[in-house]
């Protein structure tokens, strides 16, 4: 028992010094707007996404290209008559045509269609990876400030626990104080301290998270600041909300944009079933009827066995496809919208309930409450219940707090919208 709990105080007294050598040298406070300013810069991922526009964008001069000429060139191996190899004079037989295919039904113009289609659909996917993303940040933001805040409020409250076990070691040792109410103490200081350790370690994992979306370097210490938080004072609109929604989250639109696709799909399936056309021209110095022959020619396939009638088929249960996960996502985001309403309305009424002046309150009295323990007006068990509500209660408080937040940031993401900006 004695080498776990020395154990737990070096661990404790490592990580303290190493926050407070963190916020000494590599301390950056940063608020919400400008850790969004720094991830729309630096932000990997969506560097990355955003690439994939630029390589629709030439799919797109592809789509348009025509499809090259092709050339051909034959020299006759052996002359019976002259009996030569491979002759190269005036009077050698050779063969020379260039053909060009002429796509028919509007073949290319629909595979442009497709392509600029696909090019709005890379633009809204990075639209939607930015607003997941962002949400993820803000989130993430939100639960560092009050991990933070939780740390602090933890060291305030071990700091006089720390000297009261300082105060009644040396009594103990006097005989004024039972060696039994000091290892209650020390318990207690020790559960405390696990406490902060708990939090600051899941402090720095959602730190780690965020330099990875911020692009940081990885010994900067972060020190959040955000606005103080208060209930919203209009009441939610779910219907309007949906509304909003339809018109701007891009998720939504990609399935709106995806059926326009299916429809030219469909119609290039459709026109694939005409026979494409190929014009050339030849010239034949002897091989022909006459010598120095020029022919032009023209080719086509005869639809006879395939009309494409599988891959049409294909596109229109596609179409049909794409229109069911159309309705399914308009029924998700009403579902999402009202969700969303309904949870922001009971943690304002929670929220609503709080007393504003409770923490303020409770760190006097906490205070107060080790004065009359240290002069016996209150027994260890009365001291211990209290010191544990104390740190319960702060903890709940900022849990509702940070609850109310992620609530509303909540709404802002299911809308697409900042109904509720974040300063």
């Amino acid at each position: 028992m004695y080498k776990i709990l020395v154990g737990l105080l070096v661990v404790f007294c490592i990580n303290l010094a190493n926050a407070q050598e963190q916020s000494t040298m590599d301390s950056l406070s940063i608020s919400i707007p400008q850790s969004e300013e720094l991830f729309l810069k630096n932000n990997l991922s969506l560097i990355a996404e955003k690439q994939n526009i630029d390589i629709a964008k030439a799919e797109i001069i592809q789509a348009k290209a025509w499809p090259n000429p092709e050339v051909g060139f034959e020299l006759a191996m052996y002359d019976n008559e002259d009996q030569q190899w491979f002759r190269t004079d005036s009077e050698a037989q050779r063969v020379f045509e260039i053909t060009q295919m002429i796509e028919t039904a509007g073949k290319r113009k629909k595979r442009t269609n497709i392509a600029k289609i696909e090019a709005e659909i890379s633009e809204y996917e990075f639209y939607n990876t930015l607003r997941e993303l962002r949400t993820d940040l803000r989130n993430q933001l939100v639960e560092l400030y009050y991990a933070q805040k939780k740390a602090e409020s933890y060291l305030i409250a071990i700091e006089p626990v720390e000297k009261l076990v300082e105060v009644y070691k040396e009594q103990s040792s006097k005989g004024n104080v039972s060696i039994a109410e000091v290892v209650r103490l020390k318990a207690l200081l020790l559960d405390s301290r696990k406490g902060w350790l708990d939090i600051v370690q899941d402090a720095a994992d959602i730190e780690a998270n965020i330099k990875v979306l911020l692009n940081l370097q990885p010994n900067v210490h972060l020190k959040i600041t955000i606005p103080s938080i208060a209930p919203s004072t209009s009441l939610p609109d779910p219907e309007l909300w949906v509304t909003l929604a339809q018109e701007h989250r891009f998720d939504f639109k990609i399935e709106n944009i995806r059926m326009k696709q299916s429809a030219e799909s469909l119609a290039l399936a459709k026109a694939e079933a005409v026979p494409d056309l190929h014009i050339g021209t030849m010239y034949d110095r002897r091989g022909a009827h006459q010598a120095d022959y020029w022919a032009l020619q023209i080719a086509f396939d005869l639809p006879v066995w395939d009309r494409n009638k599988g891959g049409i088929q294909a596109a229109k249960i596609i179409q049909e496809q794409q229109q069911v996960k159309l309705n399914e996502a308009e029924k998700n985001l009403q579902i999402d919208i009202y969700t969303s309403a309904q949870k922001l309305r009971q943690v304002n009424t929670l929220y609503e309930q709080l007393d504003p002046e409770l923490s303020d309150e409770m760190e006097a009295v906490m205070i107060a409450v080790t004065k009359s323990y240290q002069n016996k007006q209150l027994s260890l068990i009365e001291f211990i219940d209290f010191f544990e509500s104390y740190r319960d209660n702060l903890g709940q408080w900022y849990d509702t707090e940070q609850t109310l937040f992620s609530a509303q940031e909540n709404v802002n993401y299911t809308v697409g919208k900042d109904i509720y900006p974040i300063q």
